[in-house]
């Protein structure tokens, strides 16, 4: 039988294929139409972001982690679920239907009735498809949503391209997002044998919403008030504004949602099993920690020094504006990335009414500081962004510390050898390449050579981080070639 260390080992590798697969794919894609579509068109989007993230939340309500932290869910759990979510589905999307033109009306963008009668297809397609990424995820099997999810994101990204090539706008965003969820949810139902039976179970759904009902409404809140800004800028700023800030908030998310999402899917199923050991669940979150650590401090670096660079080379000059926020909301990273490993455990440990706590804690904070700067600026706005992620932190890491005696000093601490690391080598490779004319030239000798330094340093310094990553490779190498043979 596979052991829990070679099945979490398997799926980190494959977890990682996918994601940094998806978020590759996805970052250049999203490079190619932010140089063919204007600030204004992201604008437009980003004012229903929040509904889409909220429905999406709803149809969730927390039965994706109940359901991976149960340890006997069976068929009747399932399908239980499943048609609870295909039933919220439906009626949120008549709900965003029928309210496309009051939401047109408080935005001032006619545009946006028809956006949001579109955009709202993608909460029944996504209710279809939970069940059964809960199974494999239970299973550790991510390779299946590995193919998945390259493949949906190659479809919707062809598409997207062509209609924003072809004149569309916004519209080529709204497709891109449409086509990419429909064919997830058709190789989903095609690669899965799952399939729900005709019931419903009023005591599994009481067992699961019990424990899914506090992670929903905490996710709600959090939802709610992370979208709190596009909602504030939107409204009091023009929709190029919003744009801009989309575009950095979208640019700074692809290296933590990338580390974040490998992490939290592997680690918090390998947590679930031992989570009665608290030393070997402080030994997976101190490890998630300084790997986390690790992978963002260069990345960070490199948003920090090379951003103008960044935005000319990659989005062309009518994207200057975002420099600025980039460059603030690059030191939001790590923060944030660490809060969700901390939240993670919170779930693993079946303390969902402490994940909503925090929630309301942070959340009280983030509005008293959206209140403050809304009328001030983009750039106050930003930064008040990213001190709210700093207070979340602080809290999240209080209940570490509370139940396994994993405080955020101590936290830091791990942190602080990849920080001094990354910035040490990154001004080194900064000052190097400053002198060299060309941007392209500049910007690539400057981040590769950043990332040789900073590789090289670790190795000097022995970080056991490199060695973990090594072994990494070397496995998923033995993985492939004893499946080939």
């Amino acid at each position: 039988m596979t052991s829990l260390k070679q099945k979490t080992t398997k799926g980190l590798i494959w977890s990682s294929i996918d994601k940094f697969s998806t978020m590759s794919m996805q970052f250049i894609l999203g490079i190619i139409l932010a140089r063919i579509l204007m600030p204004e068109d992201y604008g437009l989007l980003g004012m229903i972001a929040v509904f889409m993230a909220i429905a999406q939340s709803l149809i969730d309500s927390g039965f994706f982690t109940a359901l991976v932290q149960k340890k006997d869910a069976n068929q009747k759990d399932y399908s239980t679920v499943f048609f609870f979510n295909l039933g919220i589905g439906i009626v949120i999307y008549f709900i965003l239907f029928f309210s496309s033109t009051y939401i047109a009306r408080f935005y001032e963008e006619p545009i946006l009735i028809d956006l949001v009668k579109v955009v709202s297809l993608n909460i029944i397609i996504i209710s279809t498809t939970l069940i059964h990424k809960a199974i494999l995820t239970i299973k550790i099997d991510f390779k299946t949503q590995a193919i998945i999810n390259i493949t949906a994101v190659i479809i919707g990204g062809v598409i997207g391209i062509y209609m924003a090539v072809t004149g569309y706008g916004v519209w080529a965003l709204v497709f891109q997002y449409l086509s990419k969820n429909a064919i997830t949810a058709i190789l989903y139902w095609l690669m899965n044998a799952w399939k729900p039976s005709f019931l419903f179970d009023k005591r599994s759904f009481k067992s699961l919403f019990g424990f899914g009902s506090n992670l929903m409404v905490s996710d709600l809140l959090r939802l709610f008030f992370q979208n709190l800004y596009s909602i504030v800028i939107g409204k009091v700023y023009a929709a190029q504004e919003l744009g801009y800030f989309t575009r950095a908030t979208l640019f700074k998310q692809v290296p933590c949602a990338l580390v974040i999402t490998i992490l939290k899917n592997v680690i918090f199923s390998a947590m679930v099993k031992v989570i009665d050991d608290k030393v070997k669940v402080k030994k997976l979150l101190v490890r998630s920690i300084r790997l986390t650590g690790f992978l963002l401090f260069p990345i960070i670096i490199i948003l920090l020094f090379y951003s103008k660079l960044l935005v000319v080379v990659l989005l062309t000059d009518k994207w200057l504006p975002i420099v600025i926020l980039l460059q603030i909301l690059s030191l939001e990273i790590i923060f944030s990335s660490i809060r969700h490993i901390n939240m993670n455990f919170l779930n693993a440990n079946g303390r969902a009414d402490l994940f909503l706590r925090v929630e309301i804690i942070k959340n009280t904070f983030t509005a008293v500081a959206i209140l403050i700067t809304y009328r001030l600026g983009l750039i106050p706005i930003t930064i008040s962004y990213v001190v709210i992620s700093f207070f979340g932190f602080l809290i999240n890491t209080y209940y570490s510390d509370r139940f396994i005696k994993y405080p955020a000093i101590e936290q830091l601490k791990d942190l602080l050898p990849y920080a001094l690391m990354s910035l040490i080598t990154g001004s080194i490779s900064y000052y190097l390449c400053h002198f060299i004319d060309n941007h392209i030239l500049q910007l690539t000798v400057g981040v590769v050579l950043s990332l040789v330094l900073y590789t090289w340093g670790s190795h000097m310094m022995k970080f056991k981080e490199l060695i973990d990553i090594r072994e990494l490779v070397l496995n998923r190498i033995k993985v492939t070639n004893k499946t080939n043979t």
